[in-house]
């Protein structure tokens, strides 16, 4: 038998013997306990409105963790988990297309795609494109728009 450590889905510690799976102390728990009801309520509006939620705790802890749990445009503290192409766009809650923003930076990006964009500067985009490129390629093999239009 192959032992694997457990590492802690919020700050990637390793995980002791007698522990939960996921999380590696109270705190880290109760953001997963946050997250999950974030996911939740996604899972909800999505299945009210018809409409695709793939997204599962796991993987939404592992982009708030690249992300270092803070917003994928600014850097400021993340406050929501934004649809980089947005649902009234197509875009589906899926780990291919959710980064964590923060208000500001939601509202700039409001409903636009991300070739519309222009309240957030081009590489930013690009480099979240990349990204989410990279995580939606082992379940789709699609890319994401990232072109500005002329």
């Amino acid at each position: 038998m192959v032992y694997t450590e457990k590492r802690c889905w919020v700050c990637n510690a390793v995980i002791t013997w007698g522990q939960s799976d996921t999380a590696c102390k109270v705190q880290c728990r109760s953001l997963l306990y946050a997250e999950s009801y974030r996911i939740e309520r996604h899972k909800e509006e999505s299945y009210r409105k018809n409409r695709p939620c793939r997204l599962q705790l796991g993987e939404w802890a592992e982009t708030l963790r690249h992300y270092k749990w803070r917003c994928a445009f600014c850097k400021g503290p993340f406050e929501s988990l934004d649809h980089f192409v947005p649902v009234s766009q197509g875009g589906a809650t899926r780990v291919g297309n959710v980064v964590p923003a923060c208000l500001q930076c939601q509202i700039a990006k409001g409903g636009l795609l991300p070739e519309e964009v222009e309240a957030i500067p081009r590489d930013v985009i690009e480099r979240i494109a990349r990204y989410l490129q990279r995580r939606a390629m082992p379940q789709t093999g699609k890319s994401l728009p990232v072109s500005r239009k002329s």
